[in-house]
């Protein structure tokens, strides 16, 4: 009886501290295989980055740089197939702590606007939707999202100054609109999830929604990123040498 109980404690232990399948896999290249093996392999990294996301989110000021440090993980993991954490977050949030911020103002006075005119729509008559000023709402609203989400992963990736992340990321606003209809669905769905189930939405909000959210979104610029401005800078520094 006692070698028995000895034999499944070690049996245990043995599969306790083994490593998953999922490390000693090779990682897929690209596409979809990749983007549920980086899910699945780092799951819990997403939850605890979440919970430092949104930590880092308290002081409202410091917002954008920690969706500097969010985005910073979520790439990396993405393009690499694993970081540290708070490693990477921490050194990202610090760098853009300021960087960030005059991108931050635009958007809020954007999504501002954007909530002005939306208002305003159904303000004017009682009876019916004012169609231009809602249109307008709805542009406002869909170019900030789609505005911040490529500034806020071109700048923890790419090592250049505000005015060309700017130039860049509104390049890529206006030809990439495969990546743009996958960042407004993404959003869309998490609003329209939240919304749908409130209350119960804030435990996924508390533990999940952030990082996911923009693992999705991380993801999708991640090809025109590396087809549009990464792999041109690395072909023009290679013919340099």
């Amino acid at each position: 009886m006692a070698d028995e109980r000895n034999r499944f404690l070690e049996n245990l232990g043995a599969r306790r501290f083994a490593p998953r399948k999922e490390a000693t896999e090779p990682i897929p290249e690209k596409g979809y295989k990749r983007f549920f093996f980086i899910l699945g392999t780092h799951f819990w990294k997403l939850i605890s980055l979440n919970l430092l996301f949104l930590l880092f989110c308290i002081p409202v000021i410091t917002i954008p740089a920690a969706f500097c440090g969010l985005n910073r993980v979520l790439i990396k993991l993405y393009r690499e197939g694993n970081c540290f954490v708070w490693t990477e977050f921490i050194k990202e949030f610090r760098a853009n702590m300021w960087k960030a911020l005059p991108f931050g103002l635009v958007g809020a006075l954007v999504l501002f606007s954007s909530y002005y005119f939306l208002s305003l729509s159904i303000s004017i008559s009682p009876d019916h939707t004012d169609i231009f000023t809602a249109a307008m709402g709805l542009l406002l609203l869909f170019f900030a999202v789609l505005f911040l989400s490529y500034v806020f992963v071109f700048l923890p990736t790419l090592d250049l100054k505000n005015k060309e992340i700017a130039r860049n990321a509104f390049v890529l606003l206006i030809t990439q609109w495969k990546t743009n209809l996958v960042i407004l669905l993404s959003v869309a769905a998490s609003a329209l999830f939240t919304a749908a189930l409130y209350p119960y939405s804030l435990v996924f909000l508390l533990l999940f929604t952030a990082s996911f959210q923009q693992y999705i979104i991380c993801t999708a610029i991640n090809t025109p990123l590396q087809a549009k401005i990464i792999g041109p800078y690395e072909e023009q520094n290679k013919k340099s040498e």
